[in-house]
């Protein structure tokens, strides 16, 4: 795998998961001001457990789409209506535009990005080098050079 950068966030603020052959280099900041840096470096042999996540509903448009049939029955179908608008545009804009998730699980800590959809394609075939090294037990054939 040749090196790559996927793009995101985490704990709100902007983060990167450089990918380089195996090598994973997390770059993050946590916590209130002043935040802490959070760089951590590790192998896709490391890693215990990955989920690459693709929320396409929206919560919000499912219960104004609710609330919409509720107001035709209630209020008239003018108020129906509206709400039913809007509730279709918050869910096809959701359809849309996913909101993306990495989680990678480690020993001791649990790292999840907010991927930029400019990444979801490099996220996507590091879930696939992890599962696959998850599925055959696949050791380092040697040590990892960590930096």
């Amino acid at each position: 795998m040749i090196a790559s950068i996927i793009a995101g966030q985490a704990y709100g603020r902007r983060a990167t998961l450089e990918v380089s052959h195996d090598t994973l280099t997390w770059r993050a900041h946590r916590g209130s001001l002043p935040a802490t840096p959070e760089n951590i470096v590790t192998t896709v042999h490391d890693v215990r457990d990955v989920r690459w996540i693709e929320q396409s509903w929206s919560l919000s448009g499912g219960i104004l789409a609710v609330l919409a049939f509720v107001w035709f029955y209630t209020e008239g179908a003018l108020w129906g209506a509206i709400t039913l608008v809007i509730a279709a545009a918050l869910l096809v804009y959701r359809r849309m535009r996913p909101r993306l998730f990495l989680a990678l699980e480690l020993a001791d800590r649990r790292l999840v990005l907010k991927v930029a959809v400019t990444s979801a394609s490099d996220a996507r075939v590091l879930v696939e080098r992890i599962e696959h090294a998850l599925a055959t037990g696949e050791l380092p054939p040697s040590p990892p050079k960590l930096p």
